[in-house]
């Protein structure tokens, strides 16, 4: 009996600390770990994996850990959730006072991370506009050709009211190299030492900032500059400055589908040297994927450049797709898949890239 009594002692209080979700009359303990005016996502007492339920379908909820709600007009609210709708947010703040926050006043409504959280569990409440990644894959080859590879890359994105600014950028570098041969000749001994075997297979360097601006729920205007560097197609820089308007097609939770179209100029500058620039007219489209296997996050993006000029015989086309596969809270494997195409390399390279990836990614 005292067994027993001690264990109910244990568990009331982890019950008490639950938070609570009716659903159509069903009362869900378990995490709230966000909110919006769409959706509630909560990680549930009874299993594992997260619990998507439309706020439309909540008909009451109590959060034992506070949320922060950061509004439009840059003020902030500290509060444990006790009631939701489609139009609102209610909370009770720490002095005991409700305080109710219209959706269309939210900007971001992160949960206290608690004592002791990491730097990753507390950004959304330092920094709620940012959201982003850092990636690395790494690869080596031990045999009679020798081959290694390094990619790096990040990418951030600010999001605030109508305003968004995109950043990244990426670097890739792989070499081989031949342990026996050197041409067509053997290597003696002497040539052991020298460093004539390494070849470099790529060199990449990339980098891009775009910011957008939402002119209805739907329509978006943006400019954008990217800028690349690659050694081994014999390229010192590329520039493509980009300005236009785009259309959401799908903007949920879920998913995320855009399409856009504007102006661009190409500017590039080979080793030689040579150059080659035209005007452009700028086709693009991305898309995200909340995929319902694993919480699997799949995106792709694609841009195609023609000359207004010469559309047909000068143009550029690049697409990029990879898989995010939650490994921990804030760790993902990463596959991702790059082809970059140009119908006017430089001198003895080849027109097409592909490039495949296989990493890790630290979401934050």
């Amino acid at each position: 009996m005292i067994r027993l009594l001690v264990a109910i002692l244990l568990l009331v209080p982890s019950l008490a600390a639950a938070d609570r979700v009716t659903v159509k009359g069903t009362v869900l303990e378990g995490k709230v770990k966000s909110i919006s005016s769409k959706q509630i996502v909560m990680e549930t007492v009874y299993g594992k994996g997260d619990l998507t339920i439309k706020t439309d379908d909540v008909g009451a909820i109590e959060t034992d850990a506070p949320f922060h709600v950061f509004k439009s007009d840059d003020g902030t609210q500290v509060g444990r959730v006790v009631g939701i709708t489609p139009a609102a947010v209610a909370l009770v703040q720490a002095d005991g006072s409700p305080v109710e926050i219209p959706f269309d006043q939210v900007q971001a409504a992160p949960r206290d991370a608690g004592e002791g959280a990491n730097w990753f569990q507390r950004r959304p409440m330092t920094s709620p506009w940012w959201s982003g990644r850092f990636d690395v894959a790494l690869s080596a080859t031990e045999s009679t050709v020798d081959s290694s590879a390094l990619a790096l890359g990040f990418a951030a994105t600010r999001e605030r009211g109508p305003s968004r600014l995109k950043l990244g950028g990426s670097y890739l570098r792989s070499t081989t190299q031949d342990d026996f041969t050197r041409g067509d000749d053997p290597l003696t001994p002497e040539d052991e030492s020298e460093d004539g075997r390494e070849e470099i297979t790529a060199s990449e360097l990339r980098g891009f900032v775009r910011q957008e601006y939402d002119v209805t729920e739907r329509v978006f205007g943006f400019a954008s500059l990217e800028a690349e560097h690659d050694g081994v197609e014999a390229l010192a820089y590329r520039l493509i400055p980009k300005l236009g308007a785009g259309y959401k097609l799908v903007n949920t939770e879920e998913a995320y589908v855009a399409v856009d179209a504007g102006f661009a100029f190409v500017y590039e500058s080979f080793y030689g040297p040579s150059h080659n620039s035209y005007a452009a007219v700028a086709f693009g489209g991305e898309h995200k994927w909340k995929l319902p296997w694993f919480n699997t996050s799949w995106y792709s993006r694609a841009d195609y450049l023609p000359s207004i000029t010469d559309p047909l015989d000068d143009y550029r086309l690049r697409g990029e797709t990879g898989l995010l596969v939650p490994l921990m809270e804030q760790l993902s494997f990463r596959a991702s898949l790059i082809d970059d195409y140009s119908s006017l390399p430089a001198e003895d390279t080849s027109a097409n890239t592909l490039t495949t990836l296989l990493g890790l990614s630290l979401t934050y």
